[in-house]
């Protein structure tokens, strides 16, 4: 199974009632959950960073960067390393899904609402065929942008 141009694939996770998505292209590897050691002074999404295999990740959480209720982790909370051109990140979501392929003909640019095309974390929706639910696509971005 191969995306082509007309294509790409995404993995899905929840973060609360929302379905988000991040390109395959840019997922190192999801983990379990674990405890990230806290950074001084750090914007409050910023949940700390983890040592993965020797190398210093920061770890973004993703319900505190949308300003969602917090919630305990439990067995399904995942932390999703994505890799920006050797730059490392974890995001941390309720529960990842699945690997889909969404057709590019699905993938619509973010709704510009405000008529000044802002910095969001959102870079676009989805959905996927024979399902109603709309897919938020993640700016790998302005997701691991650590100010604000």
């Amino acid at each position: 199974m191969t995306d082509s141009p007309q294509s790409e694939q995404f993995v899905i996770f929840r973060v609360g009632e929302e379905v988000y998505a991040v390109p395959v292209r840019e997922t190192q590897e999801v983990l379990r959950y674990r405890e990230a050691k806290r950074i001084p002074h750090a914007p409050a999404h910023v949940l700390g960073v983890l040592n993965l295999r020797g190398q210093i990740i920061p770890v973004v959480g993703l319900r505190e960067k949308f300003s969602l209720d917090s919630r305990t982790p439990d067995d399904d909370t995942r932390i999703i390393i994505l890799n920006d051109d050797g730059r490392l990140t974890g995001i941390v979501c309720d529960v990842v899904e699945r690997v889909v392929i969404i057709p590019a003909k699905n993938i619509e640019e973010n709704p510009d609402f405000t008529g000044k095309r802002s910095s969001t974390a959102i870079r676009g929706v989805a959905h996927i065929e024979g399902d109603d639910s709309v897919i938020f696509l993640l700016s790998l971005k302005q997701l691991t942008e650590v100010t604000t």
